[in-house]
């Protein structure tokens, strides 16, 4: 299973393309600690849903694993994992297989 650093990259990756369909300037140049949504974050709810989807398959594609990035644990945490890179690379590593 990939590392933190590559479970990074891939989101940074699919951050990147999506500001480009989405014409997201503030993300034209995504970090880890780049802000994605919730306060201060520049997605819309429609944006994090096809980010969503295409980090899902991405993950898919390149490691061979499913996984579900909205679910229950999701939407009930206290911290969204959707807010930040970084959040969203976490919530990805703790929803692979080992």
């Amino acid at each position: 299973m990939p590392n933190s650093t590559e479970i990074e990259s891939l989101v940074i990756e699919c951050v990147r393309m999506l500001s480009k369909d989405f014409e997201i300037d503030a993300l034209a140049d995504v970090k880890k600690d780049s802000l994605l949504y919730g306060e201060g974050g520049p997605l819309d709810s429609m944006a994090l849903v096809n980010l969503i989807a295409d980090i899902e398959d991405a993950v898919a594609e390149q490691y061979g694993a499913t996984i579900t990035l909205a679910d229950e644990r999701a939407l009930s945490a206290k911290r969204s994992p959707f807010r930040s890179v970084a959040d969203l690379s976490q919530a990805i590593m703790e929803r692979l297989p080992e």
